[in-house]
């Protein structure tokens, strides 16, 4: 009973930062008397993400005590493993395809252009990794397993995104970035993977195909259908071996290791000398 209040805490508190960090923002934003768009959009999120950023950590410090920092080693850099993210989430957006077309159209309001373009592909992804995979990853581990601070930070994830549509494909990547964190055992392996996502997303937002779906592009049904088969296989062996990962990952937690232990084939014990 205790985990589950000491959880509920973490989420609304969490939660609480996020709203008041847009807030906050909010209120400054008009003092700089930002008149270009693109600039107003970018500062505006650096702000938001930077209040939010520091009001989580000072959370997870004084409160929370999460037991796992961010993982910051220079790994996370095989083109393999990021590719393989990056299909899980391809094929995740096959698998839920037929889904979206029931969900509300999609609208973004994002400006294109250069700096706009660097704010989504190259600075979103470093805030948002570092604080929903690092930041509020931890926050959860004093409380959960790895599985569960994952599933409680890719919900969270989700729902930043405010669409119902966009809220479940943010959940589907923010597992998939939760496993290759824990994989790689370094923060930079879903950055690096977020940022290839983003590059996708912003070339679909540009060019306005982000309201069109994978059936739309393909149009021919018998297509699709062999396409949905094999995301729905490969969709199945991901799985696998992201249950795999996760219980490696509690079993060495458990054992009292470290998260990184995972990506380095120790187990808990070999810390125990």
């Amino acid at each position: 009973m205790r985990k589950i209040v000491v959880v509920a805490r973490d989420i609304i508190a969490v939660a609480v930062i996020g709203i008041a960090a847009n807030l906050l923002s909010s209120a400054l934003m008009p003092l700089f008397q930002i008149i270009d768009n693109e600039i107003r959009f970018t500062a505006s999120y650096v702000l938001t993400m930077s209040l939010m950023l520091a009001g989580v950590c000072l959370y997870n410090r004084f409160v929370a005590h999460g037991k796992e920092r961010i993982m910051v080693r220079f790994a996370g850099f095989n083109p393999a493993t990021l590719l393989w993210g990056l299909l899980l989430i391809v094929v995740l957006s096959v698998l839920i395809a037929p889904l979206m077309r029931l969900l509300p159209e999609v609208k973004t309001n994002v400006p294109t252009g250069l700096i706009s373009m660097l704010c989504v592909v190259i600075l979103a992804p470093i805030f948002e990794e570092v604080l929903f995979r690092g930041e509020i990853f931890s926050v959860f581990s004093a409380t959960l397993s790895p599985l569960f601070s994952a599933l409680a930070s890719a919900l969270l994830f989700g729902v930043m995104h405010g669409n119902v549509a966009v809220a479940l494909e943010a959940f589907l990547v923010g597992i998939v970035l939760s496993y290759i964190y824990i994989l790689k055992g370094s923060i930079f392996a879903p950055i690096l993977l977020h940022i290839m996502n983003n590059i996708v997303a912003y070339v679909m937002m540009t060019f306005k195909y982000q309201e069109r779906t994978i059936e739309d592009f393909i149009g021919d049904l018998p297509i699709f259908s062999t396409i949905y088969i094999v995301s729905a296989v490969v969709v199945l062996l991901g799985a696998i071996h992201v249950g795999y990962i996760f219980i490696k990952a509690h079993r060495v937690i458990a054992q009292g290791g470290k998260l990184v232990d995972v990506s380095r084939g120790k187990r808990g014990d070999d810390n125990k000398e």
